[in-house]
């Protein structure tokens, strides 16, 4: 599938995570991620922030991708000492964080257009990095329209709707 997520340490306090989808199917689609997980692995550490890291990503990403073609994603890089959440998005699903003290879910959807649509100036005028305080017991969800868009033997999606009363219902578990 196209769909990926991971981990990857940014340094020694910081740790940047990822949920991505390409657009496209088969070899070229799995062939696309696969160079986005190598850059976005390669530049975390190297650009220090989440928008610097995805907007030479889409550097290189343009560059390559075929016509037609694209990758969303969410960026984040959390803070381990000061519980820090820089969240950068390139045209992908809301973050869901999960609230404790308030028992809700907000979403947290900086703007920004995916990978490989503009080779630069338009995406780097559209993304945007926003940075929220994670307090004890707070949950942080990120995914992909896979997850939403699952169907089930009556052909109804799962949808946004569902997903987020899931969050919210299971937030508490170990």
């Amino acid at each position: 599938g196209g769909d990926y997520y991971d981990f990857s340490p940014i340094d020694h306090e910081r740790l940047g995570m990822v949920v991505a989808d390409v657009s496209g199917k088969g070899v070229p689609g799995a062939m696309i991620m696969a160079s986005t997980r190598t850059l976005l692995r390669m530049l975390g550490p190297q650009c220090g922030s989440a928008a610097e890291t995805l907007r030479q990503t889409n550097v290189q990403v343009a560059r390559d991708i075929k016509r037609g073609m694209f990758v969303t994603a969410m960026f984040a890089i959390l803070n381990v000492r000061t519980r820090e959440l820089a969240v950068c998005s390139a045209g992908h699903n809301p973050l869901a964080l999960y609230r404790d003290r308030l028992t809700r879910v907000e979403l947290v959807n900086p703007g920004g257009m995916a990978l490989g649509f503009d080779k630069g100036p338009i995406f780097n005028r559209t993304l945007q990095e926003r940075v929220v305080t994670l307090e004890p017991g707070d949950r942080v969800v990120m995914y992909t329209d896979g997850i939403v868009e699952t169907m089930n033997e009556k052909l109804e999606e799962f949808g946004e709707e569902r997903f987020f009363r899931f969050v919210l219902s299971h937030a508490r578990m170990q």
